[in-house]
């Protein structure tokens, strides 16, 4: 009895067509576990949100310092991606924030996990501490922070908003951020410095930080894309660095007058 088989010609036009399929599908195996990362990032800063409504509550409605709300000492630009210094390890050196984060899994985007390591440490500073990305997100500097020492006095409306650090001190919550994210490199026209600090600190010029652009983009063109933020009143969107400047109006916690150049 004859036996049944394929042919070595059969063979190579099954595995050709496999390639072929393979081919067409990985792209969009690659697009869709790109969009659930940014899904995941999206529903880290809603918990983020949450955790933010519970520390306001638990103190008299002031947001935490934005220099001191992760790490209470200042330690170099490596610190988001250095893992001797993570939290769990280190909680002697941790700030007034973390314990409403300690227990969650939340402080970590995973596409900055990817990016970050592709792209590197802008900060480093010829540092070899490998890239290990422990942290992505960073307060609004304008929230209880440096910000507004930046600002020209006539726009701090007569000396009382010197300092915000009151939540009711803010005009519009649900048009400026609490935390949101940062690239780990500059960016030309938009001058974001790099993450260094879990702090957003903006101005109109763009000089200085803004958005993060790593969202909703491919790795070819990793400047184009969006971020991921918080507001004060705890919803989560979308935000562009784009144009250059947009940052800062999602930064400005007062209303109007609006600075509009560079400080």
């Amino acid at each position: 009895m004859k036996r049944k088989g394929f042919t070595l010609i059969e063979l190579l036009v099954v595995i050709a067509i496999i390639a072929i399929l393979m081919a067409i599908l990985m792209p969009a195996l690659q697009r869709v576990k790109k969009q659930a990362r940014g899904i995941l990032c999206r529903h880290n800063l809603k918990n983020y949100g949450l955790s933010g409504r519970l520390y306001l509550d638990d103190n008299d409605n002031v947001f935490p310092y934005s220099f001191s709300w992760l790490y209470s000492r200042n330690y170099s630009g490596c610190r988001w991606h250095n893992e001797e210094l993570n939290l769990h390890n280190r909680p002697e050196d941790a700030g007034c924030f973390w314990p409403y984060l300690k227990d969650k899994d939340i402080n970590l985007c995973p596409e900055f996990k990817i990016v970050g390591k592709m792209m590197g440490c802008r900060n480093c500073d010829g540092s070899t501490i490998p890239i290990e990305p422990q942290y992505s997100y960073c307060m609004n500097s304008y929230l209880n922070g440096d910000g507004m020492n930046y600002v020209p006095a006539q726009y701090k409306q007569g000396g009382f908003f010197d300092k915000i650090n009151k939540e009711n001190m803010v005009v519009n919550p649900s048009r400026v951020f609490f935390f949101s994210e940062e690239n780990t490199w500059s960016i030309s026209g938009l001058s974001g410095a790099g993450i260094n600090d879990n702090n957003l600190r903006s101005t109109p010029n763009c000089t200085t930080d803004c958005f993060g652009t790593y969202h909703d983009t491919s790795n070819a063109n990793l400047n184009n894309g969006t971020a991921n933020a918080v507001f004060v009143d705890a919803h989560v969107e979308e935000v562009s660095a784009h144009p250059a400047g947009n940052t800062f109006l999602l930064s400005w916690p007062i209303g109007p007058p609006i600075p509009e150049s560079g400080f």
